[in-house]
């Protein structure tokens, strides 16, 4: 079989055009050679006319008002080749999903919690993950840093920041991002590089990681985010020790708490989790290892890239779970 995987939406509106890279390699390690290429919106149906594939995966939003997939469909009708669309900003864009309902033939959402809102039959959680390739570094002893940071300060990250800020004084904290306040003497409004954050991961005592609350169009049933982001498990891939705060339980279900990955809910356990790991680098050694090894077993794309196969009745499954 042959897949084609393009991007839902142009790429001078898409934020995350890096991550169909990551998608077309992971489903290039399990299909033979040959069998899967990329493309962009713009070019998707010229390329679905060229490659003639079997089954064509629509990845990223389909928010954009200027998104069609007319072509795409018709090729589809035409020669009975399938279409799935993998969604990667579910819930905060919630809202747009029933646009993509008449055209696909498999919907796979990231979030776990908005698969049980989907109005189609064949509906399906799929995680985002990491990709060795770009994401995997070295377990690292010597560290450049306590902790760090990266991401846009929405109201619950300044939030908890704010509340953490006297924890964190006696250690070296560094948050990179945008929007935040010249309160937080440790963050600073300057973007970093994708290529460069599993860098500051692997030199990091610990990485922070704190979703975001910042939803563009999720009015209807106001969905809370439950699966994590896509920075968790490339944190993990470049052996980081993540300190969660923990909103879920769903975590539980990619790493196990304590030996793989570690959470608090108030600034006193982040500051223990702190001095803890400082007074043991054994043990920040060990939880790093051990949150690499199952990202690298579990939360690659071509694990993902498995189970949307057996979905769509191609392949054998891995972690797969419908709604």
């Amino acid at each position: 079989m042959k897949v084609l995987i393009c991007s839902a939406s142009p790429d001078r509106l898409n934020t995350n055009a890096v991550l169909l890279t990551y998608v077309g390699r992971g489903f290039s390690e399990v299909l033979p050679k040959g069998n899967v290429t990329t493309s962009s919106y713009d070019r998707a149906v010229e390329a679905a006319k060229e490659f003639q594939p079997d089954l064509i995966v629509v990845f990223g939003s389909c928010m954009p008002a200027c998104c069609d997939y007319t072509g795409l469909k018709g090729y589809c009708l035409r020669t009975g080749a399938k279409m799935a669309f993998w969604l990667h900003d579910d819930p905060y864009e919630f809202d747009f999903n029933e646009k993509i309902y008449p055209y696909a033939d498999f919907v796979f959402s990231n979030d776990k919690w908005a698969v049980t809102h989907i109005d189609h039959p064949k509906a399906f959680h799929l995680p985002l993950a990491a990709d060795p390739q770009a994401h995997f570094r070295p377990v690292k002893d010597h560290l450049d840093r306590d902790l760090f940071f990266c991401g846009v300060a929405f109201p619950n990250r300044q939030e908890l920041l704010t509340d953490c800020a006297t924890v964190l004084a006696p250690f070296h904290a560094e948050v990179y991002g945008d929007q935040w306040p010249a309160s937080l003497s440790f963050c600073r409004n300057e973007r970093l590089p994708n290529d460069s954050l599993p860098d500051y991961y692997a030199s990091s005592l610990t990485t922070l990681n704190v979703g975001r609350r910042f939803n563009l169009a999720n009015s209807r049933y106001q969905l809370d985010a439950g699966t994590p982001g896509p920075r968790t498990f490339e944190a993990a891939m470049a052996g980081a020790v993540q300190c969660v705060y923990l909103e879920g339980l769903e975590l539980t279900q990619y790493f196990d708490l304590g030996t793989e990955i570690l959470v608090f809910d108030s600034p006193a356990e982040l500051k223990s989790l702190l001095e803890g790991l400082k007074k043991d680098p054994q043990r920040r050694r060990q939880i790093a290892e051990r949150s690499q090894a199952r990202a690298q077993r579990d939360h690659t794309y071509a694990r993902r890239a498995q189970d949307l196969l057996f979905a769509c009745g191609f392949g054998k499954a891995a972690h797969l779970t419908g709604a």
